[in-house]
């Protein structure tokens, strides 16, 4: 095994190396609706590391200026889906998990412009004022590759035969007073629609390397392509939510599991962590706390890392040096213990991120939790 390992570090500094980074245009599709879907095919070319989404849309603001909701832009966005070849999912999450994701790739608030500089992209763009015809837009990428420099999960593409898709779901909420899982959550008299005519875009772009024989061969790093790089979210659960108690979050089983993402719906409202909860832990095998924070700590060790702040309501739990190897541990579970429980539209939303072989027999992600 060690020197399969190192063989495909050789491969894979060599396709790096060699291989120049393309990108290319997969098109602009328009069309899109409120509660419909986009399906993009993705071009035959390369090992496709990367998907890169500018989505806009007009909408119309009457009445009273706008309150967006903390998911905004990115929950326009209700399912992101790609779709390999052989009908394996690599990705399966929510617009704003997938940007909540993208923090914690990026360590910091992602797409926004952090630094002192005058903005020179308007971008995301959540217009709240009065007034028809305004454009809300934000840039997502979708990874298939762990990095630019590690190739665990890229995707290879370079083949005659078959289709790999990606699904966009589109929210079928643009404005619902006091429900977060709208684009828009207030002011109560307001009114935002699609602008006359209107239809949601989205321009794809496919980012890949193109492999060049060395020596009479195509350096292909084996291990990196039969490895998936999976994000498998948009799993909600309701069950088990009562003030005092600790609702628990199976990991996944036969993976190696790299960051938890977690977002806590109120009866429709994201509140900060600070007030809805009281306690969070990292378990393995009912007994055996692994972690165990404050909401305020928790909130701090997310600050630290992406320097700053993301949205109220999230949290995540990382385990990047140290991937968490499920089928070593045993049982490892999450527990989130809650302080504040209103009746009504009440869940937590939940995306797992982590690794595993291509080919490998693996249970199938269940909403149930304890």
């Amino acid at each position: 095994m060690a020197q399969m390992v190192q063989q495909n570090g050789n491969l894979r500094a060599m396709l790096l190396q060699s291989a120049p980074r393309m990108r290319k245009s997969l098109g602009n599709f328009s069309g899109g609706t409120l509660g419909g879907t986009t399906r993009v095919k993705l071009f035959n070319v390369g090992i496709t590391t990367k998907l890169i989404l500018n989505v806009s849309v007009s909408v119309d603001i009457g009445v009273a200026i706008a309150t967006a909701s903390p998911k905004a832009p990115f929950n326009i966005i209700n399912r992101i889906k790609l779709t390999d070849f052989d009908g394996t999912d690599r990705v399966n999450c929510s617009g704003f998990q997938l940007a909540t994701l993208q923090c914690v790739r990026e360590k910091h608030a992602y797409g926004y412009n952090n630094d002192s500089q005058t903005s020179v992209l308007a971008n995301p763009a959540v217009p709240t004022a009065i007034a028809a015809g305004q454009n809300l837009q934000f840039i997502i990428e979708v990874p298939l590759a762990f990095s630019d420099t590690d190739l665990r999960g890229a995707l290879l593409t370079q083949t005659a035969v078959g289709e790999a898709w990606l699904s966009l779901d589109w929210n079928s909420l643009l404005y619902q007073s006091l429900n977060d899982d709208a684009v828009y959550n207030g002011a109560p008299t307001t009114t935002v629609a699609l602008s006359a005519g209107a239809t949601i875009q989205v321009a794809v772009e496919q980012e890949y390397l193109l492999p060049q024989s060395i020596g009479g061969q195509v350096p292909l790093p084996a291990l990196d392509l039969m490895t998936v790089y999976e994000l498998s979210g948009a799993l909600r659960s309701a069950d088990n939510i009562a003030v005092g108690s600790e609702k628990l979050f199976n990991y996944p089983n036969v993976r190696s599991v790299i960051g938890a993402y977690f977002s806590y719906l109120n009866n429709g409202v994201m509140h900060t962590p600070t007030t809805d909860l009281t306690r969070v832990r990292l378990i393995a095998n009912g007994n055996n706390v692994l972690r165990e924070y404050t909401p305020f700590t928790k909130l701090f060790d997310m600050r630290k890392l992406i320097n700053g702040d993301w949205r109220v309501g999230t949290i995540w739990e990382l385990s990047r040096e140290k991937p968490i190897q499920t089928a070593l541990f045993g049982n490892v579970q999450y527990g989130i213990t809650f302080a504040a429980v209103t009746a009504g539209n009440t869940n937590v939303e939940v995306m797992f991120e982590s690794f595993y072989t291509k080919g490998s027999t693996l249970p199938g992600l269940s909403q149930a939790s304890g």
